[in-house]
C-alpha cells in the first residue's frame, strides 16, 4: 500500500477500497448464479453461436479469443480459434486459450461440460434468452461483462424500435401457419418456444400452438386437415419449397400451395437468440403478409 504523508494507513486503505469496489462487475445469470468479476473480460470462450454473435455486436469481437465450430457470424467469427462444438467442446483447448470468461448457454450445451468447465476456476456466465426480452437483457449483461455497456444500451434501442415498429403493422393480424423444423418425421414449431414468440408477434397464428409438446410431431393427415394459409420451412430441412409437394404429393391442393404461400426461412436467424432474431422478425412478417401469388 502506497504511503501519503498526513494520512494513515487506515483512511488510505478506505480511500482506495470504493475505487477497487466499482471495478468490479457481478451479474445474476440465466441460471441465477452471482457472477462477479474484478474488471471487463479481456479474453472470452464464446460456446453458443448466439453469443458470440452478439458480442460481436456490441463491439466486444476483440476480447474474444475462441468458438465453436458452429459460430459461423459474423464471418469474421470463422477466424477466431476453434474449441470444439457446442457438445463436448475440447477442454484442453480452452485451457490453452487461457480465458478469462467462458459463456455458454442451455440450449446447445451439455450439463456435463458445464460441470467439468467449472474445475477450471474460471468464471462462467450462462445466458440462455427465450424471448425478445431475455435478448435485450442477455445484450445489456453482456455489456456489462465486456466493458460496452453504452454500445450494448444503443443496440437494444435499436432493436426494440425495430420490433415496435412491426407490432404496430400487425394490428391483430392471425395468418393460419405452420412452421416446419423436421421432414422426416415432420416436425412443427410448438407454442412454449421462442419460434412461437416470433412467428406471433409477426401476426401469425401457430397452429400448433396448443400442442403439449414444444416441436411436436405432426402427421401429413393433420396437416391437411388444417389447411394452413402459410407453410414456412426451415432452410437446413429443404433446398427448395418445391421439395415440399414432391415429398407430399397431396400436399398440392392445400391453400399454401396454391397461393404459392410456401416459404424457406434462414435458419440461422430465427433460432439463434441473439441481435438477429429482429432480423428473423422482419422476414416472418414480410412473407407472412406478402400478397397472394407473389411468392419470392
Amino acid at each position: 500500500m502506497m504511503y501519503i504523508p498526513g494520512y494513515s494507513h487506515g483512511i488510505v486503505l478506505c480511500l482506495l477500497l470504493p475505487s477497487l469496489a466499482a471495478a468490479q462487475i457481478s451479474v445474476t445469470d440465466d441460471l441465477g448464479r452471482g457472477v462477479t468479476l474484478p474488471a471487463p473480460a479481456r479474453r472470452i470462450v464464446s460456446l453458443a453461436p448466439s453469443i458470440t454473435e452478439s458480442l460481436f455486436a456490441i463491439g466486444a469481437s476483440d476480447q474474444i479469443i475462441g468458438v465453436t465450430d458452429y459460430c459461423s457470424y459474423p464471418p469474421a467469427a470463422q477466424e477466431k480459434a476453434h474449441v470444439g462444438g457446442m457438445i463436448n467442446p475440447s477442454i484442453e483447448s480452452i485451457i490453452a486459450l487461457q480465458p478469462t470468461l467462458i459463456i455458454l448457454s442451455m440450449e446447445g450445451n451439455l450439463r456435463e461440460d458445464f460441470d467439468r468447465l467449472q474445475t477450471l476456476q474460471v468464471p462462467i456466465v450462462v445466458s440462455n434468452p427465450r424471448t425478445l426480452e431475455g435478448i435485450y437483457r442477455s445484450l445489456q449483461q453482456l455489456g456489462e461483462l465486456t466493458g460496452h455497456e453504452a454500445e450494448a444500451g444503443g443496440l437494444v434501442r435499436e432493436l426494440r424500435a425495430r420490433e415496435d415498429s412491426i407490432r404496430s403493422r400487425v394490428h391483430g393480424a392471425n395468418v393460419r401457419t405452420l412452421m416446419i423444423v423436421s421432414l422426416h418425421p415432420l416436425i412443427t414449431v410448438g407454442g412454449r418456444t421462442f419460434l412461437n414468440e416470433l412467428l406471433q408477434t409477426a401476426g401469425g397464428e401457430n397452429l400448433a400452438s396448443g400442442l403439449s409438446s414444444t416441436y411436436p410431431t405432426y402427421s401429413r393427415e393433420a396437416l391437411t386437415a388444417q389447411d394452413p394459409d402459410v407453410i414456412l420451412v426451415m432452410s437446413d430441412v429443404i433446398r427448395d419449397v418445391g421439395d415440399l409437394v414432391r415429398y407430399f404429393p397431396e400436399w398440392r391442393n392445400l391453400t399454401a400451395t396454391k397461393r404459392h404461400h410456401i416459404f424457406r426461412i434462414n435458419a440461422d436467424i430465427v433460432s439463434r437468440p441473439g441481435p438477429r432474431a429482429i432480423e428473423g422478425l422482419e422476414e416472418l412478417y414480410r412473407v407472412l403478409h406478402t400478397e397472394p401469388g407473389t411468392q419470392e
